[in-house]
């Protein structure tokens, strides 16, 4: 009797120690599982992020590409064509074959036609804006735009500018390209203030304009903002920050934040 009883117990503890065990090991595997399962989800975002990276990267690379064929076409067949036509109307204001007065007014005109093309081409070289300051290219960009007289541009600077590498110099320049034909397209402005500050390991660009202003999160949402979503988008590329501030009937700042590495 008392051989059965103990074999009773004996029985109940070791399938209490195999239920244990297998709890134990129930746990183990899903731990495991759940461990496996967060490292694949890391490592498929990673993934993402990656090749979201290296897709931003071959889009930008083939832009710049675009821009610097552009630029050279401005400048060698179309600047050729005007100052060919300058010459000839050069020849013709000596000859008076037609009015003075007119051919001084047409010449006049190719002259700014051809320095507004040059300018272009400059601003559309990534080599030249290779050569150039952060500071330098956004000055001459401004002097550009201000020349057409639609729009006033004023700029201020604080702190001293330290060399920016290439990469995040290009894409800034870029980003504030991008945010003054914003301006000019769709805000509707008279007057826009930029200021950059140069700190120890950040560069911070601010663009306001006094324009009609707009509702951020839903102009982005939109096809037409993919202006707006491709200055975030270069931004985030170099490890930088832009920022989107607006209110319709407020103006619009666009606020870039870029590091020095």
């Amino acid at each position: 009797m008392q051989d059965t009883k103990d074999q009773v117990i004996f029985t109940i503890v070791a399938v209490i120690i195999i239920l244990l065990f297998l709890g134990v090991l129930f746990l183990v595997m899903l731990f495991h599982y759940n461990n496996k399962k967060g490292q694949m989800s890391k490592e498929q975002q990673l993934m993402k992020a990656t090749f979201d990276k290296q897709l931003l990267e071959s889009k930008l690379e083939i832009q710049e590409q675009t821009f610097d064929m552009i630029g050279q076409e401005i400048h060698d067949n179309v600047g050729q064509i005007l100052s060919l036509a300058k010459v000839q109307l050069g020849i013709l204001e000596q000859r008076q074959t037609i009015e003075g007065n007119l051919v001084s007014d047409v010449k006049e005109s190719i002259s700014q036609a051809m320095t507004e093309l040059r300018d272009i081409a400059k601003s559309l070289s990534s080599e030249r804006l290779q050569l150039l300051s952060l500071s330098e290219s956004i000055s001459q960009e401004i002097r550009r735009i201000n020349r057409s007289g639609f729009i006033k541009i004023t700029a201020q600077e604080e702190g001293v500018e330290k060399n920016l590498p290439v990469q995040q110099k290009l894409i800034a320049f870029r980003m504030v390209q991008e945010g003054f034909q914003n301006i000019i397209k769709h805000a509707e402005a008279s007057e826009v203030k930029v200021s950059i500050r140069y700190q120890e390991e950040w560069v911070y660009i601010s663009i306001f304009d006094n324009g009609i202003g707009f509702d951020p999160e839903i102009e982005l949402n939109k096809r037409e903002g993919l202006g707006l979503q491709n200055i975030l988008r270069r931004a985030a590329l170099v490890g930088g920050k832009a920022n989107i501030v607006s209110k319709p009937g407020e103006g619009t700042t666009l606020e870039i934040q870029i590091a020095y590495a």
